[in-house]
C-alpha cells in the first residue's frame, strides 16, 4: 500500500472497504513496510474518506489508530502536529487527544506556531471528542447511494 494508490481511490468508499484499508495501513506500518511520513499521509487520506461516511470507524481499529498516533505524537514537528491533530479530531481519538492536551502542560513547546495550533484545536473541540460526526449525521447518505 502506498500514498499514490490511496490518492487514486474514489472520495466515497463503503465503511467495509475503509475498515480494510485502515487495518492494512496499520499492519504495514507496524511491520515497518512504510515510514511514519507515508503512514500519516495515508491515514489522512483514509480519514477524509471515513469522514464522508458520517460513521465512526469500527472500535478496535479506531483504538489501534488511537494508540499508534499517541505513540507518534511529537511537538517538535509542525507537520506531524498538524496531520495528527486533523486525524485525531476527525476520527474522535480519545486517548491521543488526552495526550495532546497533556503535552501543552508537560512538553517544552518552543515553536509558537505549534503551540497555537494545538491550543486552537483544544478550544475548538472542547472536552468531548468521542463523536465528531454528531452534527453531521443528518447529511449521511444511505448505503445504497454510496
Amino acid at each position: 500500500m502506498n500514498i499514490k494508490d490511496i490518492k487514486k481511490l474514489p472520495d466515497r468508499l463503503t465503511t467495509e472497504v475503509l475498515l480494510s484499508l485502515f487495518r492494512n495501513v496499520l499492519l504495514d506500518f507496524k511491520s515497518k513496510r512504510m515510514d511514519k511520513e507515508e503512514f500519516l499521509l495515508i491515514l489522512t487520506e483514509l480519514t477524509d474518506r471515513q469522514l464522508m461516511t458520517y460513521e465512526l470507524l469500527e472500535d478496535k481499529t479506531r483504538n489501534d489508530v488511537d494508540f499508534t498516533l499517541s505513540r507518534l505524537w511529537n511537538t517538535k514537528s509542525y507537520e506531524d502536529v498538524d496531520i495528527i491533530l486533523s486525524i485525531v479530531v476527525n476520527l474522535g481519538l480519545k486517548d491521543c487527544y488526552i495526550r495532546i492536551k497533556e503535552s501543552v502542560k508537560e512538553d517544552d513547546i518552543d515553536d509558537i506556531a505549534i503551540l497555537n495550533e494545538i491550543l486552537e484545536t483544544i478550544i475548538e473541540v472542547g472536552d468531548d471528542i468521542s463523536n465528531p460526526y454528531t452534527s453531521l449525521e443528518r447529511f449521511k447518505l444511505p448505503k445504497s447511494e454510496l
